[in-house]
């Protein structure tokens, strides 16, 4: 009896370790589906007086593509230095402008790698380390000002790794990590408990089997 309860332990854990990334993922990318879809499929509802599903997505998609083809050639690359050099030109849109688009185009953009390598940094206080990914290796102004050279990094939160702190952090009091930015943030999320093996990294895709199913034959 208790063999079997034991068994049947075993076939819920594994059976739920399966489903739940599966219905993790399923619910993400509905949400972010649903998300873009109701941004032009909303106002046409209202308009036709129907909802079809996936209408919104398909012409926002449309549209985002449209208008990367329209800025790829002259007249709209004059369109759109004319559009952003009005939109900087105010005080409040200006600053708020240009703040967003160097963050879009910093992650989006053919520069995209926000987080350029992994190291441990001295926090909160020396003699504790935390996880931190360095994401500018030139701070200009502010190393003059400290004295030394200086990055800036990003230490982020656990188990939520989009809030966290910048910080600027000497390069001399960096200790470089051999993990990827994929290895590091699972380390943040499961809060310690995926800890990486500090080998050159193969990323694993999916499920580790070897692991779900260690111990059977």
């Amino acid at each position: 009896m208790k063999a079997r309860m034991r068994r049947l332990r075993r076939y819920f854990l594994v059976g739920l370790v399966v489903i739940a990334p599966v219905g993790l993922t399923v619910f993400v990318l509905a949400w972010v589906f649903n998300l873009l879809d109701s941004i032009l499929g909303d106002p046409l509802q209202d308009l036709l007086r129907v909802r079809i599903p996936g209408l919104g997505f398909v012409l926002l998609a449309a549209f985002v593509l449209l208008v990367g083809w329209v800025v790829h050639q002259a007249v709209g690359r004059q369109l759109l230095h004319w559009w952003n050099q009005a939109l900087v030109r105010f005080p409040l849109t200006g600053r708020i402008y240009s703040t967003v688009s160097q963050i879009v185009q910093g992650i989006l953009g053919e520069q995209r790698r926000v987080f350029r390598r992994t190291v441990l940094i001295p926090y909160p206080t020396d003699g504790l380390w935390a996880v931190a990914f360095v994401t500018s290796e030139e701070v200009g102004a502010i190393s003059s000002v400290v004295g030394e050279p200086c990055v800036n990094v990003f230490v982020p939160t656990t188990p939520n790794p989009t809030s966290g702190f910048m910080l600027i952090v000497p390069r001399a009091r960096l200790r470089e990590l051999p993990i990827s930015t994929e290895e590091a943030m699972k380390l943040i999320i499961s809060a310690g408990a995926v800890v990486p093996k500090g080998e050159p990294v193969v990323l694993r895709r999916g499920l580790d089997l070897d692991t779900l199913f260690g111990g059977e034959g």
